[in-house]
């Protein structure tokens, strides 16, 4: 885990939700619908379609009745490298296309340089952008808190280019 020593007990914590607002504004903003949420619950699902605890995305192909749809997802902070990689393996092996949001001190990470750095160096289809400013997480769906880190958004199945 990244920085687990200078992290409070309330930050490692996987009861932080996306808020809807910031999910539309990123599905507008790259025009990326998705289908399914890899990583979520019924109350926190930001999809017609998820992925909870149970299922377990990190063994699951992220199919929904056998097709591929587009996925979401904000991964776990305690599985957060682990889902890099599945998603970077369902994308490469069955070419699911997912908008991922990650915090930026995880491009330091194996994770990051393994199943996104090279393979965008490499010319597949992944494109990465920073979130400009701070996401206000919910907290069990109440209340919220900026992130003390920037995010950025990872959409494996598209080129690393700006589209207008």
């Amino acid at each position: 885990m990244l920085h687990q020593h200078k992290r409070s007990k309330k930050s490692k914590s996987d009861d932080w939700w996306t808020p809807k607002d910031v999910f539309k504004k990123l599905c507008k903003m790259y025009k990326f619908y998705p289908e399914l949420d890899a990583a979520a619950s019924n109350r926190n699902s930001l999809c017609k379609w998820y992925i909870d605890r149970h299922v377990n995305a990190l063994v699951t192909n992220w199919l929904v009745k056998g097709k591929k749809v587009r996925v979401w997802l904000n991964p776990p902070n305690k599985l957060l490298g682990k889902m890099i990689a599945r998603t970077y393996q369902q994308f490469r092996d069955l070419k699911i296309q997912t908008m991922m949001i990650v915090p930026l001190n995880v491009q330091s990470s194996r994770a990051w340089w393994n199943n996104v750095q090279y393979p965008m160096e490499r010319g597949e289809r992944i494109f990465v952008r920073p979130i400009l400013g701070r996401i206000k997480f919910k907290n069990h769906g109440h209340g919220s808190s900026a992130s003390i880190n920037g995010y950025c958004v990872v959409i494996f199945g598209r080129r690393n280019k700006v589209r207008n």
